[in-house]
């Protein structure tokens, strides 16, 4: 099992066989996905706001056929100044216990859902989202597919 972006990464990098393949056929990839978007200004007293979100991600790979699962999905919003040279929110990894920036199960979005996308030349083709989901729902699942597409078109094996 790979958590984090950097197995995600060393997956990209790394699973190369007699062409470039990305996914590898019949397997399962599991990673932890977070972002994170907010405003803010540094003017006399720094301040933010935003919205973080954290969920475990699966992927089950059937030729050129993603098959992703979000589940465990969290939000922590976020709205306070913040010291000088901190980042206003605290990722869970760093185990810090700040009260400003909490995870708590997300109640929407895509929680629980799955989705399938076609890749070509490691690109989205095509994207089968979930019927009846909200369009933050939607949104959230095009952000999370085009983060996995790698484009493999003018690439010489050397690169990789």
């Amino acid at each position: 099992m790979m958590k984090g972006s950097i197995g995600l990464i060393m997956v990209l990098c790394l699973s190369i066989t007699s062409s470039i393949t990305i996914w590898e056929d019949g397997k399962e990839y599991h990673f932890l996905e977070e972002s994170a978007v907010q405003v803010g200004t540094k003017d006399l007293d720094r301040s933010a706001s935003g919205l973080r979100m954290m969920s475990d991600v699966r992927i089950q790979v059937s030729g050129n056929r993603l098959m992703v699962s979000m589940d465990n999905v969290q939000e922590a919003h976020y709205s306070h100044s913040y010291a000088g040279a901190d980042w206003p929110y605290r990722l869970m990894q760093e185990k810090v216990k700040d009260p400003k920036s909490r995870y708590f199960k997300s109640v929407g979005y895509e929680n629980g859902n799955t989705f399938s996308m076609v890749l070509e030349d490691g690109l989205v083709s095509m994207l089968e989202l979930p019927e009846g989901l909200s369009m933050n729902g939607k949104n959230m699942m095009r952000a999370l597919a085009s983060i996995l597409q790698m484009d493999t078109t003018e690439h010489e094996m050397g690169i990789w």
